[in-house]
């Protein structure tokens, strides 16, 4: 299974966080070839072929406008609208780019790869997947309100990238950026097996150079300062005077309680917190197990069984008194400090058996509550057991 790690090599994951993450645009060469079987030509076809794709999850786009997708879907007058085989052919060999999104859903090895994104750069992760043939641009020179990191499958684009003419621009701003007037920072040739960083804000344009080209791009949206504020004002619905209603005759006393309570929230144990829930909560890919799961998510929890968190990331963990809280499955789980240990080893990309959660644990009283809290959350659905395959 490919590795961010030979995602950024040969420049190193160590160097690409401290000088290019969220920072600064960087271009990697790489091999030719190196990332041809994440996503082939032949298992594209095999895609469009046995799925059932329509705008805007699968579109096209020439020039910066997008196909009237009546140009390569079949007419609803015939059932539900499919791809039409000649006039998609027609629309690409006219020089529209094809792109479908969330491809990570569609490839298998895609979706393994986000999975080491995520555990590297703590954030959610998409992916989608362009298509070219001649020498028309999809999209006019533009900006992204996520981080972006392309890889090049197949064949080579010419791209051009500027820096930001707005420092770390929202989705929603209030704001636009103006579009850069000076030339680029970088204008070159992304060839088989290249990567390309582009921070979110930096503009940039892409053109196919008259042959096949297919390439991957992983959007990745790290929390901002905004996220954070709202998670924070959030907390302070336990207070009953921040619910109360205000009045000209409360404002200074109102204004007074809810700073030094805002005070109280703004400290680096807070935004620390923050971070945690926000790496708990990252969505992950589902794991299915059919035709087993019906029978082995209710079954005895053994030593051997493999118990794997089914929605979260992992857990995030506070502190109250001589107990452990947490949120799984839309409720507040209490368990006692004897076993956090043993819970905070549980993930969603990796399974782990009881005997392995249990490592550790003092003595059998302990494991008997293990057995009874895995039980409980299973029965809730926040875990999913999975007997070994005999």
């Amino acid at each position: 299974m490919m590795g961010f790690d030979q995602i950024v090599s040969p420049l190193g994951t160590g160097t690409f966080l401290r000088d290019y993450w969220l920072k600064s645009f960087v271009h990697i060469p790489g091999k030719a070839g190196r990332f041809t079987d994440l996503v082939t030509w032949a298992e594209l076809n095999a895609i469009l072929e046995q799925h059932r794709l329509v705008p805007p999850r699968l579109k096209l786009f020439k020039d910066g406008q997008a196909i009237d997708p009546a140009h390569y879907l079949t007419s609803a007058m015939f059932g539900v609208p499919r791809l039409d085989a000649g006039g998609l052919a027609l629309c690409l060999a006219q020089g529209a780019s094809l792109i479908l999104d969330d491809a990570q859903e569609l490839a298998p090895r895609v979706q393994e790869l986000m999975q080491s994104f995520q555990d590297v750069l703590h954030t959610d992760t998409f992916t989608n997947l362009y298509a070219g043939w001649h020498s028309q641009k999809a999209f006019d020179l533009h900006w992204d309100p996520q981080e972006a990191i392309v890889l090049q499958l197949s064949g080579k684009k010419r791209w051009k990238v500027y820096r930001p003419t707005r420092l770390h621009p929202l989705k929603n701003d209030v704001e636009l950026p103006q579009q850069p007037a000076g030339e680029p920072v970088w204008e070159g040739i992304m060839a088989d097996g290249d990567v390309l960083y582009i921070p979110r804000g930096w503009w940039h344009v892409a053109f196919p150079l008259g042959e096949p080209s297919l390439h991957l791009t992983v959007s990745l949206t790290p929390p901002t300062g905004m996220d954070y504020l709202g998670w924070a004002v959030s907390k302070l619905r336990h207070h009953a005077q921040v619910r109360a209603s205000l009045s000209p005759d409360s404002a200074a006393q109102g204004a007074d309680h809810i700073s030094r309570l805002l005070a109280g929230l703004v400290n680096e144990q807070s935004v620390s917190n923050f971070l945690g829930e926000w790496d708990a909560n990252i969505r992950p890919s589902p794991h299915i197990r059919l035709p087993n799961a019906p029978y082995e998510q209710l079954s005895v929890v053994t030593d051997d069984s493999r118990i794997r968190l089914a929605s979260l990331h992992h857990l995030f963990f506070s502190a109250q008194g001589e107990n452990f809280e947490f949120i799984a499955g839309g409720r507040l789980w209490t368990v006692p400090k004897s076993l956090q240990p043993a819970l905070a080893k549980l993930h969603n990309a990796h399974a782990f058996t009881v005997a392995e959660l249990a490592g550790g644990l003092a003595g059998p009283s302990a494991k008997a509550d293990l057995f009874k809290s895995l039980t409980v959350l299973a029965g809730a659905g926040v875990i999913l057991i999975e007997k070994p395959i005999s």
